[in-house]
Parts: C-alpha cells; sequence; structure tokens
C-alpha cells in the first residue's frame, strides 16, 4: 500500500516509520466547516511536527472528483491515501476501529504501532493543542482561522459615534486584528479611511486589547438605530464589541462580514482559553422577529485551571470508595440494618399497588453499593434478585407523594412529609416511611454521606411551586457535567443568563453539498 505525499507515492510503513501517534483525517473540497478546520489543523501540525513529538496525519478524502481532491491537498502538509483507493480504505478503515464517521471534519488519534483508536474526538483535541500552544506564543495558531486572517488583512466598516455638535454620526473606517507582543491575543484596530466633513468633528481612530474586551453583541444597538438613517441598516450587518470603558459600534456591507468578525473574536479568545458565553442582558434592543444576541466574555483563571485539571481526572473513571468510610456516618448503619416502609410500586398489571416493605442499604467493595426494598421477613439476608437500585445510577430523589402513591387507597391516608420517590436511570420505586418525618431526615442523611464519599456525585435541592403546592426534588449530578457546565459559562434561566455555551462548531453530514450548523 501507497500513500501520496507532495512529492508523489510514498511507501505506508516508510511513511510511517517513527509515527508514535496518527491522526485520521476525513474531510471534503466541498464542505465549508472542513474548508475553516483545515488551516487550524495545519498550524498544530506545523508546531508538532517542529516540536518532533512524532505526530502524523494521513487524510481520507470525501471529495467528489480527482481534479478537487488535487487541488485541495494542495493545502495540506501530511500524507494522503490516493483518491483512487479512497472509497475501499475508508471503509476498511471504519471496520477495523469499529466506529462510524457520522459526519465530517472528523480526525480520529490512532496508536500506529498497537492499531488502537486513542481518540475519536480529535477535533477537540486540536482545539485544546491550539490553546496551549497560543498562550506559549505560537502567533500562526491565532491567524490559522480563515475570519481572523480576513480581519488581519482588514474589514471595511461604518462606525457609528457621538459628538456635541452632530449627535449620532457614521464615520467609514477600516477594522483590523494586529499581533500584539505585548499581548498573546493581540488587538483589534481601527482606522478612519475618510477624512471628516466639517472642522468640529475629529478624526476617530482607535484601538482595543482582546485582552480586555468583556462583550460583543450582533444587531442593532441603540447608538444605530439612534443615528440617521441606522434604521435602514440590516441587523445581520451591525456589531458591538465592548471593553470597561470603550465600545465599538458599527455595521459591514454584509451579514458575512459580520460573521467573520463574530467568528474572529471567539477564535482569538478561545486560544486563550476564554470563551463566549450568551447573556440576555448585553443586548436587548431590536424587534422580537430579529433581536439583538449578547454574548459576554468568561476570562479564563487559575481557579478554572483547577477545575478542568479536577474534570479531566473525574472523567477518566469514577475514584474507588473506601467501604469503611461509608458505614463511619451512623445513619448508613442504620440504613444498612433496614427501614420499614409501605412500597409502592407497580404489579403486573401496570397497576399501583402498596406493600408492607423494608428499604435497607448493602454497601459494595470499591463503589457506592445499593438501595433494596424486600419483605420486612428477609431484611437480614436479602434474596440475590431483590428489587434494587445501585446507588451509582440514582439520579433523583422526589419529596412528597407522587403519581403512584396518590392511584392507590393506602396512598391517601399517607402523610406528604413521610413520603418520597427513588428515581434511577433504569427504574424507581415511592415509598412512605412508617416512622414519619424522622425516618426521611435520617433516610436523607445517609444517601447525602454516600454521594459525598462518592467524590465524583453531588445533590442538589431543586423546589417548584410555593407552599403547599411546592415540589422538592434532590437531584443527582456527576461533578464532572457540573465543572463541564461552569467552565462553559452555562448558567440557569433563572438567573437572568441563558444556559447556552457558544461554540460555532460546525458539521457537514455526509453525502451532502453543505454544512448543518451545530452551535449555540
Amino acid at each position: 500500500a501507497q500513500l501520496a505525499t507532495s512529492k508523489g507515492l510514498v511507501d505506508t510503513k516508510k511513511a510511517l516509520e517513527g509515527v508514535k501517534t496518527l491522526g485520521i483525517y476525513f474531510s471534503a473540497s466541498w464542505c465549508v466547516p472542513c474548508k475553516k478546520f483545515t488551516p487550524c489543523l495545519k498550524a498544530v501540525y506545523e508546531a508538532k511536527k517542529e516540536a518532533k513529538e512524532g505526530f502524523e496525519i494521513v487524510f481520507v478524502s470525501r471529495c467528489k472528483e480527482e481534479a478537487e481532491y488535487k487541488k485541495y491537498i494542495e493545502t495540506m502538509p501530511w500524507l494522503s491515501i490516493p483518491f483512487k483507493d479512497t472509497g475501499i480504505i475508508d471503509k476498511k478503515i471504519q471496520i477495523f476501529f469499529k466506529q462510524r464517521v457520522k459526519s465530517i471534519p472528523t480526525l480520529w488519534l490512532v496508536d500506529p504501532n498497537l492499531g488502537v483508536l486513542i481518540d475519536a474526538e480529535g477535533r477537540a483535541r486540536t482545539q485544546e493543542y491550539q490553546q496551549d500552544l497560543a498562550m506559549k506564543g505560537d502567533s500562526r495558531q491565532l491567524l490559522s482561522h480563515t475570519a481572523v486572517a480576513t480581519l488581519n488583512k482588514g474589514i471595511d466598516i461604518v462606525m457609528y459615534t457621538v459628538d456635541e455638535v452632530n449627535g449620532v454620526s457614521q464615520r467609514p473606517a477600516n477594522l483590523k486584528f494586529v499581533l500584539d507582543s505585548k499581548n498573546t491575543q493581540g488587538k483589534l484596530v481601527w482606522k478612519e479611511t475618510t477624512a471628516a466633513s466639517d472642522k468640529f468633528q475629529k478624526r476617530v481612530s482607535g484601538e482595543m486589547s482582546m485582552n480586555e474586551v468583556e462583550g460583543i453583541s450582533l444587531g442593532k444597538a441603540g447608538l444605530i438605530l439612534k443615528a440617521p438613517g441606522g434604521g435602514g441598516v440590516s441587523n445581520k450587518q451591525c456589531f458591538s464589541i465592548a471593553t470597561g470603558t470603550l465600545a465599538l459600534t458599527a455595521h459591514v456591507a454584509t451579514k458575512e462580514e459580520c460573521t467573520f468578525i463574530f467568528e474572529a473574536v471567539q477564535h482569538i479568545l478561545s486560544c486563550g482559553k476564554d470563551k463566549l458565553a450568551r447573556d440576555k442582558k448585553v443586548a436587548s434592543d431590536g424587534s422580537v422577529k430579529d433581536p439583538s444576541i449578547g454574548f459576554r466574555v468568561i476570562r479564563w483563571t487559575k481557579e478554572m485551571e483547577e477545575m478542568e485539571k479536577k474534570k479531566k481526572a473525574l472523567e477518566r473513571g469514577p475514584p474507588p470508595v473506601d467501604k469503611k468510610a461509608l458505614l463511619k456516618c451512623k445513619e448508613v448503619k442504620e440504613l444498612k440494618k433496614g427501614i420499614e416502609i409501605m412500597a409502592y410500586t407497580l404489579d403486573d398489571m401496570q397497576l399501583p399497588k402498596a406493600q408492607k416493605m423494608c428499604i435497607l442499604f448493602r454497601p459494595k467493595e470499591g463503589r457506592l453499593g445499593s438501595l433494596m426494598w424486600v419483605d420486612r421477613r428477609k431484611k437480614r439476608r436479602p434474596p440475590k434478585d431483590a428489587s434494587r437500585i445501585e446507588m451509582d445510577n440514582l439520579t433523583a430523589i422526589a419529596m412528597g407523594k407522587q403519581t403512584n402513591i396518590l392511584q392507590t387507597a393506602a396512598g391517601t391516608m399517607a402523610e406528604k412529609e413521610a413520603c418520597l420517590s427513588l428515581i434511577g436511570s433504569k427504574n424507581q420505586i415511592s415509598i412512605e416511611f412508617e416512622e414519619g418525618e424522622e425516618d426521611v431526615k435520617l433516610f436523607m442523611k445517609a444517601v447525602e454521606h454516600i454521594m459525598k464519599e462518592s467524590q465524583d456525585k453531588t445533590m442538589v435541592k431543586k423546589s417548584n411551586g410555593h407552599g403547599k403546592f411546592e415540589v422538592v426534588t434532590h437531584e443527582i449530578h456527576k461533578i464532572a457535567d457540573l465543572l463541564k457546565k461552569k467552565l462553559a459559562g452555562e448558567e440557569d434561566e433563572e438567573d437572568g443568563k441563558l444556559n447556552a455555551n457558544v461554540n460555532l462548531n460546525w458539521e457537514a453530514g455526509i453525502g451532502h453539498s453543505g454544512g448543518t450548523f451545530s452551535g449555540g
């Protein structure tokens, strides 16, 4: 078998000699997302080659014509599978690694010596490498994005300024991204392209450090709406970029240029591990049909660095749990002995039924154990087939009377404070504690202790309604998931912020000539 290079065909074994990590890159010339990702991948590839890390990439083409393939590989410094062999080898690669390519661009990272797939999410790893390289001062990582490269050359804008004589006025200028040795993220520079129309107007030029940007909004800001003729400009052509003391409000000739500016700002910030998160409060002007959209900048901090380390450690697998530490809690010991309950379950006809049972906790070496509900006479030696919820699979505890309780005759006499429902990923049960509220408190303290000892789970209390209509649920979340949301800047809508991370990742479905937007 042979691989193609810029100099011609080469033997595969010889080409991959000394390679420790191989990237298999599925891409196509017709795919717009691929055209955006390829330059970023190229910048990382060149840096890894310079560092002699034993990294190589093989391009697997999804181009429709050989002419397209030949033109596309001219932009790539790495190896590629010859066009005539692409179809067969593409299928063989997917079968060998038992993995399917669902969309492009896709980058797999494999160990060529062991023949194992290391990471199917090579795009995400590429972004991480790019962040690390950019933070070390590699300017190629900033300029690799097509939008940043375009902004680096300059985009004509029309600025909106305020002066004491004429009020809000429009001033043509050129906006550029410039690399700056003082900070790793560079700066935005704008210069007026025509002279002021009268002697009272001063030239409007300035600059803005990307390290100081606090937010960006897309759409008409208040200043544009106040300007003569501002109402005639399309909402999709307008943007505002703000720091704590300065704001640049402008419109561009096309909505594509506006998208370029947004994508450029996002990429520059991401190279410093900073993120954009959507925020209702940043922009509120605009119509209901076509509103302005605001984004706030979440700056990377040492605290976030520690959070990311913890998240990655937890994602590698749940930590072992000390069985003795679980049983140090007196409430857990009581739960291990068993607590008498009325269990509300479904019979063979899927109708609710009430049974007098016992709920107990059985610890498990290495992990959290399980909650079991059994006949009271069998609590000392629960049968192996006893109904249970594994503590690792417990997702929530809903307080009060739930549907299964309310639909039974016995449930009408049950006290709300003595009832709760255990909800697992595969099953659930509603129960009433015979000793009432005291047993509920004991049970909840035991569960809280178990979750605390897990080191990878936590309980979050959620409340809906008020007074006698209040419904309290204790949700059980993986700490890694909560850290991921926090790092992404996601917050609840109750706090006035949309829980959506802005991430303009594009993916093109196989067999389509365009891309599908999967971002925020």
